[in-house]
């Protein structure tokens, strides 16, 4: 198990070494690393979204059977998986997708740490080894970028968890979400931060297009 992990760490090492040879930025190279890591994995976060989707659809039914039988458990649960079954959904099905993209993620996460050349390096404005943290030391003028970056973080962090929300108490966790973010981001390095930032528009931009065209095709 360990060579398999450590094989995947240096599949994107070499990816990202292979990147950075022609765009001569570990910053640019880390964005390309990271939409190259999405398009992989494409099929599996389109089909987490849709099962997101029609989940979010029975949520007014499956309020309706909590309502029903809030005081019977063991007819509740009867009842949603005899639902679920009706409506050909898989409750789980949002979340398998997603358990097998985390040794990617993790394995990214884990890469770009151990880079020392990629944490010394400069680019995009960002010494990519610096926690904002840290830069805030340098002073205010070094410091706005990695501010912008943090911004970047919270913002790009809720929006996807907003569009899928079903309730305004789905929408205030979500919320609760950005002091969260900001909390980890204050201690990451830049570099990684990049990578997070880039991670959550591609999932803000594929939602948008995934959630359109099920939209549209339930029109038509």
């Amino acid at each position: 198990m360990g060579s398999i992990w450590q094989g995947l760490i240096d599949i994107l090492a070499a990816t990202l070494t292979f990147f950075n040879a022609y765009v001569h930025s570990y910053g640019v190279a880390i964005i390309l690393l990271t939409v190259a890591v999405r398009i992989f994995i494409l099929p599996l976060t389109i089909k987490q979204t849709k099962s997101m989707y029609e989940m979010q659809k029975l949520q007014p039914k499956l309020k309706e059977l909590q309502e029903k039988y809030k005081d019977n458990k063991e007819k509740l649960q009867q009842e949603m998986m005899k639902f679920y079954s009706e409506n050909k959904v898989n409750p789980f099905g949002g979340c398998l997708p997603l358990i097998l993209q985390l040794p990617i993620f993790f394995a990214l996460f884990r890469m770009l740490l151990s880079n020392k050349e990629l944490l010394n390096a400069t680019s995009l404005g960002l010494q990519l080894g610096l926690k904002p943290s840290l830069a805030l030391a340098h002073g205010v003028v070094v410091f706005i970028p990695y501010l912008i970056l943090i911004i970047l973080m919270a913002v790009t962090t809720y929006l996807p968890q907003k569009m899928m929300a079903t309730d305004a108490q789905q929408q205030k966790m979500g919320l609760y979400m950005v002091p969260l973010m900001v909390f980890f981001a204050w201690s990451l390095p830049a570099g990684v931060l990049i990578y997070w930032v880039t991670t959550n528009i591609w999932t803000i931009a594929q939602q948008y297009i995934t959630l359109r065209l099920a939209k549209t095709s339930e029109v038509s």
